[in-house]
């Protein structure tokens, strides 16, 4: 008989951001301790709490390989972060510019009438196409700086989503201490 231990494995998203930040020194290493403690421990405290526990040694390895990486090259990723943060701020336009020129372009300077549901279709559709266009040019920023800091591509990464979502986060606060009725 087969006891439920014995086939269970850890977490499959914990496994795959370990991975992710481990360099190519450690591949065999981080993954291989962590699944040697969670087998130990699956059989003395069962499923649940191995898996928990694997769960927070991953959050605890992956801060661990992120300030490491960033430790071993700050200011390549400073700079990656900068550049492509300038990048980001200077780009975003591009898709919604570039989007609008080509619908004027197409009508050859001719408004037509819109009904009130073919407005809404035409903003959706304008919406998306420009959501799209910036989900691309952040891809492509994203693959600058990946380039610029090679083996250290997700702490670079990481870096630049919490420091843009950082301002990001403040420029709200702003907006709202701003508009705060008083």
């Amino acid at each position: 008989m087969i006891s439920h231990a014995s086939v269970a494995r850890p977490p499959r998203v914990a496994a795959w951001l370990v991975d992710l930040f481990v360099s190519d020194g450690q591949v065999e290493s981080i993954p291989g301790d962590l699944l040697k403690e969670f087998s130990g421990l699956l059989s003395k405290s069962g499923v649940a709490s191995a898996r928990r526990w694997y769960w927070r040694q991953s959050v605890k390895t992956i801060a661990y390989l992120f300030a490491t990486g960033f430790r071993a090259a700050p200011w390549s990723i400073v700079g990656a972060v900068i550049v492509g943060y300038l990048l980001l701020g200077f780009g975003l336009w591009i898709p919604e510019h570039g989007i609008v020129a080509v619908l004027h372009f197409s009508r050859h300077g001719v408004v037509p009438y819109y009904t009130w549901p073919q407005m809404q279709a035409h903003l959706l559709w304008l919406n998306s196409a420009i959501m799209i266009g910036q989900f691309i040019e952040a891809l492509l920023v994203g693959c600058i700086v990946a380039m610029a800091t090679r083996s250290r591509e997700l702490v670079s990464t990481l870096a630049l989503v919490l420091f843009r979502g950082s301002l990001g986060v403040v420029g709200c606060l702003m907006s709202l201490v701003r508009h705060w009725p008083e």
